[in-house]
């Protein structure tokens, strides 16, 4: 045995002592990661400030019979200082509890102008909004002028309210009558989806809940014919029923607010998850070369007799054997733990302050890795039967590893789960993604890399003792 530690050590000092083996081994793979998740994941964390965001309001609304104006309503509720009157047929209700401090009320999450044609001409005059190829567009064409707007990135989302909107909102009203739909058009900026997104959620909150207060007084004057009379509706007055049924309305009893959470108690940014992601993989892929060279280096030995002279010392084939294969099998665990610290060191300092990228439960993280060395080196001793001189070892290898990277992400793009699963490395990045997230059972994973990786040794030391003579 101790002849096997021998062996086995001198081929970690040799391979940990080459400054050039050392740059492919762990360099290279931190560098592509390092590069791949900062291009697509950026810096800082996950928590994201949302405040402000423009927003054009048209309102073509020509109001109702009731004397009600919907759409003065959403200009109420968003534009800081309108004071058209009509918030004033929408009582508030006495609510219980306050904001919380981390949440935003609409006008603290949105800055919505009213855009009349009196701003259009003005941004028109100002060179703010260029017309461009719409030179035939005029202050009166609010709508399409509002989109261009929004195409310019001056506004996020337009929000336009037809002259319909209140006559088919009061619909609901009338029992007896057909209701229509109340439709308001945002139009967005697909540049801008997080705030594209609260902008739709803000308006199809008011909009739900003015519905809702809509329904509400229909279904209370259906009840009350079916049970006092057909006459009584016309005794009701339409301002003491909604005076009743203020709540139905007011928006203080049901705001649409925004309040900043982080995933799973803590922040995590996107190069973080992507550093996972790619890190994993590429340690895997970089580590299938270390495998191989490990085995495929006794070809070259025997080439160069320096195998040769070592079977002339009193040590036998078993002995040189399972040392060269413990020394590949160390160097592999060695190589993935040194790029999983440089990758949690790197992960760190994009987040500022330490960061544990591959998550918390270090025995599973160690399982894994212990696994996929398994996996890894029984890959190289597969080649290693199968070839015959280290020009085969050259090709072959590369050609493996590579289409094996493919499959399996990470070159940073993913192929099916039914196409990927056939590469080892799907397996072992999946797993490393999973412990990552706390989002699952590894079970599987480490079940298959360590089958692999036993039964593609046992292959390959069968055909290497067949076939390669010392």
């Amino acid at each position: 045995m101790r002849k096997i530690w021998t062996i086995a050590w001198k081929e970690l000092y040799v391979r940990f002592t080459d400054r050039s083996l050392l740059v492919i081994m762990i360099a290279v793979p931190l560098a592509i990661s390092s590069i791949v998740g900062l291009a697509f994941g950026g810096l800082g964390g996950s928590d994201i400030s949302i405040s402000d965001i423009p927003v054009a309001i048209v309102n073509h609304d020509a109001g109702s019979d009731l004397g009600v104006n919907y759409g003065r309503v959403f200009v109420d509720l968003l534009v800081p200082g309108s004071s058209s009157g009509d918030m004033s047929a929408l009582p508030a209700c006495e609510t219980s509890g306050a904001r919380s401090e981390d949440s935003s009320s609409l006008q603290e999450l949105t800055q919505a102008v009213a855009f009349t044609p009196e701003l259009a001409q003005s941004m028109i005059d100002q060179s703010e909004l260029t017309l461009g190829p719409e030179a035939g567009l005029g202050a009166q064409d609010g709508d399409a002028l509002a989109r261009l707007a929004v195409d310019q990135g001056i506004y996020t989302a337009a929000v336009i309210i037809p002259e319909d909107y209140s006559l088919n909102l009061a619909s609901m009203f009338k029992p007896q009558g057909t209701p229509q739909r109340a439709e308001i058009e945002v139009y967005a900026n697909a540049g801008q989806p997080i705030g594209s997104g609260v902008i739709y959620s803000i308006i199809d909150g008011i909009s739900q809940q003015l519905a809702t207060g809509n329904i509400a007084i229909a279904a209370s004057i259906d009840v009350a014919a079916s049970r006092l009379g057909p006459g009584v509706s016309s005794q009701m007055g339409n301002d003491a029923l909604i005076e009743s049924l203020s709540c139905a309305f007011s928006p203080s009893s049901n705001l649409v607010g925004l309040q900043t959470k982080s995933v799973s108690g803590e922040s995590r940014s996107m190069a973080g998850i992507i550093l996972v992601s790619v890190g994993s993989a590429q340690a895997m892929f970089f580590a299938l070369f270390t495998a191989q060279g490990g085995v495929f280096s006794m070809h070259a030995e025997r080439r160069q007799w320096t195998l040769q002279r070592l079977i002339m010392s009193p040590t036998s084939r078993s002995e040189i054997l399972g040392g060269k294969l413990l020394g590949t099998f160390i160097s592999v665990v060695v190589q993935l733990v040194l790029l999983m610290l440089a990758l949690t060191l790197v992960g760190s300092l994009i987040e500022g302050h330490l960061v544990l990228i591959w998550g918390t439960n270090f025995a599973s993280v160690a399982l894994v890795l212990l696994s996929a060395a398994l996996a890894v080196s029984g890959l190289g001793m597969l080649l290693a039967g199968l070839i015959q001189t280290p020009e085969q070892a050259n090709v072959l290898g590369s050609v493996i590893n590579i289409g094996l990277a493919v499959l399996g992400g990470a070159f940073g793009f993913q192929l099916p789960d039914q196409i990927s699963s056939l590469s080892l490395l799907y397996w072992g990045r999946s797993a490393f993604e999973t412990l990552a997230t706390n989002s699952g059972d590894i079970t599987l994973n480490v079940a298959v890399l360590a089958g692999q990786g036993i039964l593609m040794f046992l292959i390959g030391l069968l055909l290497f003792n067949r076939r390669f003579e010392l």
